[in-house]
């Protein structure tokens, strides 16, 4: 079988779509015979990335024998329709989660309208597919698969924890030694509920915990908001903006294991939706353990109690126990840690996750 897979976000951009189409294109080039069409830079330039994309996609059906045509995401839905007419050949695509949460009269009838008329339409989560079907996608053409994990051989590898700290400390100019660390990566964006997490959460869990530091990784428009945040409660020492960071460079790698507890304090914003949280198997394969709300589709990456501890929209109490009980309990949450990453394992690994893609190409292809 050969699969033509069109993606606007690839690596070297930075960001959770990114990372995924790079690993799922790399699960599937061990099962198949894939071509990659990629876009790795400024989603400004989209146009000339959708230009270059056709005519070379049209050459290649011309040209060379593709069975399956799968787009990234389902923004790409208008050139797959356009392939899918020209040649009569299968056309999936993946809803992520903001790609469902678009609005507007042309994004309603001409992508969404376009993705309606593929064959199959992938969704990370069942909160997606309820979505996408609420907006008028029909539901025979929607089937789930969550995003995957892939395991290399550097996350197997022992990081030592003191070596990581003072790196860390070097680079950022901060002080990590003898702290408490909570952990966060992300797009620094409304949904995150970075903002409500400091004002409402850490400000009472630094009064429990003196030595206690939150460390946010990555960038977004909401880093003005969130550095006035950290300004206004005197927080410049315990709270620190580290900015982006590359996918498993050593540094990130670092971040993760210095942590004590990673977090997800998400909140719903109009317009927007978290569609799965890939970033919370990375923190289980890692052995961190995860504490997070139950918002969107975050509650099918976070299996409560079993890779993380999953917490009803809104609770803040209990958001803070269970923090707590990570923070102050070092031999819990190294046994909640390595049950984690074995969970993940079992449930979310690429080779799995691949193979319920391949089972869908054959049935279309049947």
């Amino acid at each position: 079988m050969k699969v033509l897979y069109i993606t606007r976000k690839y690596p070297p951009s930075i960001g959770g779509m990114q990372t995924q189409s790079y690993f799922f294109h790399q699960a599937l080039s061990r099962k198949n015979s894939v071509l990659l069409i990629s876009w790795g830079y400024s989603q400004l330039f989209m146009p000339f990335f959708l230009v270059y994309a056709s005519m070379k996609s049209i050459l290649q059906l011309i040209s060379g024998k593709i069975d399956i045509i799968q787009l990234g995401d389902i923004v790409l839905s208008p050139l797959g329709v356009l392939l899918k007419l020209l040649f009569n050949k299968p056309v999936l695509a993946v809803s992520h989660g903001r790609d469902s949460a678009y609005q507007g009269v042309f994004y309603n009838y001409f992508i969404l309208g376009s993705a309606n008329k593929l064959n199959k339409v992938i969704c990370v989560s069942n909160y997606l597919k309820q979505r996408l079907h609420l907006r008028g996608l029909c539901n025979k053409r929607l089937e789930v698969i969550p995003n995957g994990i892939s395991v290399s051989k550097s996350d197997e590898l022992s990081i030592d924890r003191e070596h990581a700290i003072s790196e860390i400390e070097a680079t950022y100019g901060i002080i990590l030694k003898e702290k408490k660390i909570v952990l966060s990566v992300l797009r620094l964006v409304a949904k995150k509920g970075i903002k409500e997490f400091i004002e409402g959460i850490f400000l009472k869990i630094s009064n429990d915990i003196e030595d206690v530091t939150f460390l946010i990784v990555g960038d977004g428009p909401e880093k003005k908001v969130i550095e006035q945040v950290i300004c206004k409660h005197g927080l410049e020492d315990k709270v620190h903006l580290i900015g982006p960071v590359r996918h498993k460079s050593r540094i990130y790698e670092e971040l993760f294991s210095v942590a004590d507890v990673f977090v997800m304090p998400n909140v719903r914003v109009e317009g927007d939706a978290e569609g799965f949280g890939v970033v919370v198997l990375e923190s289980s394969i890692r052995r961190l353990p995860v504490v997070a709300y139950d918002v969107d589709g975050i509650g099918e990456a976070v299996h409560n109690n079993e890779n993380g501890m999953l917490i009803d929209e809104g609770n803040e109490a209990l958001f803070i126990e269970k923090l707590l009980y990570f923070l102050k309990n070092n031999d819990t949450k190294q046994g909640f840690g390595e049950k984690a990453r074995e969970y993940v394992l079992n449930h979310f690994s690429w080779n799995k996750i691949c193979d319920r893609y391949i089972d869908q190409y054959r049935e279309i292809l049947a």
